[in-house]
């Protein structure tokens, strides 16, 4: 998973808390901290709030267990504590995780979630009560293909190599998106034009099936280069999907793919 290591380096750098086990032994088990997106949904009404998890991973019985804050679909502040859940692969570095078999319930329905362990990406869902809550860390999409089309010929190329990631803000108004290994040519190959870069400001549409991100213009972190405008991000599915576009350097980029890559 090369293509994102450059936003895990200070993912891990900020969220790490603590490691059980001594410096001569294999860590077994990792508690981390982690910025939590939440969607309450109740109908058409889509209450968002920003929350932080605790995260006990065990990974030597492959057990997860969290808490979590976040509001329903009232408003009210809710905290959330799992019981101590199974972990089963689900492909590659993704594990799938429910409480169905516990006898702890914590006053919600049956909570299914899936982590990558090589991104750190975690998602989950949940009843509370008249409200399906979604659950998510700060959103990467490092599955993702990337279509690059030039519009004076119509000629295309495709690519893998692009990592997205959404980075919301506290009130799930606006965002920044950075794209590591961002391309700016058809074929795709060789060193990417940048390997990181950033665009703050685009502003945020929660909805009842996920977010709507949009920009008309927005400056690159690399000030006077890689300027993109007529960006539309729809992150559907219970943001399980990516699909989106938006221009760049005269080219037309389009992006889709999936938050984990078998998910089901």
């Amino acid at each position: 998973m090369k293509k994102v290591l450059l936003f895990l380096l200070p993912l891990l750098a900020a969220t790490m808390l603590t490691a059980c086990g001594n410096s001569d032994e294999p860590v077994n088990k990792q508690i981390v901290s982690m910025v939590t997106n939440n969607r309450a949904i109740e109908g058409d009404a889509v209450q968002f709030s920003q929350g932080n998890a605790k995260v006990e991973l065990n990974y030597t019985d492959m057990i997860i267990q969290f808490t979590g804050d976040y509001k329903d679909a009232s408003g009210t502040a809710r905290s959330l504590t799992t019981p101590a859940m199974k972990m089963t692969n689900n492909g590659g570095t993704v594990y799938r995780f429910d409480n169905a078999t516990s006898s702890t319930y914590t006053g919600i329905g049956i909570l299914t979630g899936y982590i990558d362990l090589s991104t750190g990406m975690m998602w989950c869902s949940f009843d509370e009560g008249s409200s399906h809550v979604v659950m998510t860390t700060q959103l990467l999409y490092a599955y993702s293909s990337t279509q690059i089309t030039n519009p004076d010929n119509g000629n295309t190329g495709n690519h893998n190599k692009s990592a997205y990631l959404f980075a919301l803000d506290s009130r799930g108004e606006t965002c920044i998106m950075k794209i590591t290994n961002f391309i700016t040519n058809l074929n795709g190959s060789g060193t990417a034009d940048v390997y990181e870069i950033q665009y703050d400001g685009l502003t945020v549409t929660p909805t009842t099936t996920g977010y709507i991100i949009t920009s008309d213009k927005a400056e690159s972190s690399l000030s006077g280069f890689y300027t993109i405008s007529d960006l539309n991000f729809k992150l559907d599915d219970q943001c399980r999907v990516i699909d989106g576009s938006f221009k760049c350097s005269g080219l037309e980029f389009k992006v889709t793919g999936d938050l984990f890559p078998i998910a089901n």
